[in-house]
Order: structure tokens, then C-alpha cells, then sequence
């Protein structure tokens, strides 16, 4: 495995670079360590070895301290973007600034990954289960920033599973419990009720589910091995309301 130098944080940063090629332009950042930043420009007609200043962008609307710009020079050049050096003491004010931004963002303290389930039932089937790794759980994703949640989880079900749903999604139980000895884990998990208007299922080639079954008995839900105990009480939670109607 390869070993790295310095610390890496990967968060993205909004910074400001300036050479004479490009001007002044906005662009993100990533893999910022004590020693460098990696910065994502296509096209341009800088080149290795030539000097660029950077700065980086205040983003909290509650930090008004002006941020640095520091000299830096070009080491790297992919299609994607620069790699760039620090070259002078500067460099460390902006490395406090990345310091203080990753404080204010502590993975886990400050936010969640986003992931929604679906309890997709059938009036003449029960409840969907899907299997993953050899455990069954209900159907679901990681929202990503910017989708619409309900587009998101019907077009999901939609190309993963062949599943079309017969009303919108309600919201039926959520848990932002994270696993403390791993914080990149943390996440906000909501599970929706949903109801599908017919009982076919067809995996999609890629899909990353081995297999999938309609459960009808609170029995069923019990004695097979789930994912979480939080999927398998929502599931039972759901299927003992859908056989009470």
C-alpha cells in the first residue's frame, strides 16, 4: 500500500487560483495535505514548473477572517487538473485554514451520510426483501447531494429492482445512530413505506443484490438474518401493519 507523507483530508474546498493563462478562476480542491493541494482545471495551457498563486475561499457564512493567498508551483499536470507545492511558510496559514475547515465539518458531529430504504409492499405479497453479502435487508440507497429524494428512491426501485410504485413514498421510521469507532460511517437512514402495483421483480444486471423474496409472515421477518436490527424491526414493523388492514 502506498504510504503518503503528509496527512490527507478529504473534503472539498472552493479555492481561487491566479497565473496568466487562466486569470483569476474558481475552481475545488482536493487531497490537500502540509504539503501540497490538487486542483481541478481541465485545459489550460499552464504548465510544470510555473508559479500560480491560490487562495482559498471562505465558505461558512459565519467566518468572516480573510483567508490567505500563497505561492505555489505546479508539479503535476493531468487531465483533470494541477498538483500543486507549497513553496514558501505561508503555506502553513493555509494549511490552519484547511485545519479549521475540517473542524467545523467533523465527519459525524456536524453531518450524515443520507441513505433511504424502502419497505415496498404488495396487498397478495407482504413486504420485499432484497439480499446483499448473504444478509437480507429492505431496498436502498445513498442520496447524493442535490436529488430529490423521492425521484431518487422510485427511479432507484425503478432500475434496480423492476418495481413501479403505486403512490409516493411516506417516511416511517428514521435512525442517526453512527458507529462511533468508525465516524466516515455516520449516517442518517430513513425508511419509506411505499406500495408497488404488481409483485414481478427483475434485478438489473449490475445490481448489487444476490437475490430478492416476498415475506407474508412476521415469522419469516424473525428467523432470517438481516443486515441491521434496525431493518429488520422496521420490516416487521411494517409488515405487521400491512397484515392488520
Amino acid at each position: 500500500m502506498e504510504q503518503r507523507e503528509h496527512l490527507r483530508i478529504q473534503i472539498p474546498l472552493l479555492v481561487e487560483l491566479t497565473h496568466p493563462a487562466v486569470g483569476t478562476v474558481q475552481s475545488n480542491a482536493r487531497d490537500v495535505s502540509e504539503g501540497g493541494v490538487f486542483v481541478a482545471l481541465a485545459d489550460t495551457q499552464i504548465r510544470v514548473g510555473a508559479k500560480v498563486k491560490l487562495r482559498l475561499m471562505t465558505v461558512l457564512p459565519t467566518d468572516t477572517q480573510p483567508t490567505p493567498t500563497v505561492d505555489m508551483k505546479v508539479e503535476r499536470v493531468t487531465d483533470d487538473g494541477l498538483g500543486l507545492s507549497f513553496i514558501n511558510r505561508t503555506a502553513e496559514h493555509l494549511w490552519g485554514s484547511v485545519k479549521h475547515l475540517r473542524e467545523e465539518l467533523a465527519i459525524g458531529r456536524d453531518y450524515f451520510q443520507l441513505h433511504q430504504s424502502a419497505a415496498v409492499t404488495h396487498d397478495k405479497k407482504g413486504l420485499l426483501l432484497v439480499q446483499q453479502n448473504g444478509k437480507w435487508l429492505l431496498p436502498g440507497h445513498y442520496l447524493m447531494v442535490g436529488e430529490n429524494n423521492v425521484s431518487a428512491l422510485r427511479d432507484y426501485l425503478e432500475s434496480q429492482l423492476g418495481v413501479q410504485l403505486e403512490q409516493r413514498p411516506q417516511a416511517h421510521s428514521a435512525d442517526s445512530a453512527p458507529d462511533i469507532s468508525v465516524l466516515e460511517a455516520a449516517t442518517y437512514s430513513v425508511v419509506f413505506t411505499v406500495q408497488t402495483k404488481g409483485s414481478d421483480v427483475q434485478l438489473a444486471s449490475d445490481s448489487e443484490y444476490k437475490d430478492w423474496r416476498w415475506v407474508s409472515k412476521v415469522r419469516d421477518v424473525r428467523e432470517i438474518t438481516f443486515a441491521s436490527d434496525a431493518q429488520r424491526q422496521a420490516a416487521e414493523s411494517v409488515l405487521t401493519a400491512l397484515l392488520e388492514e
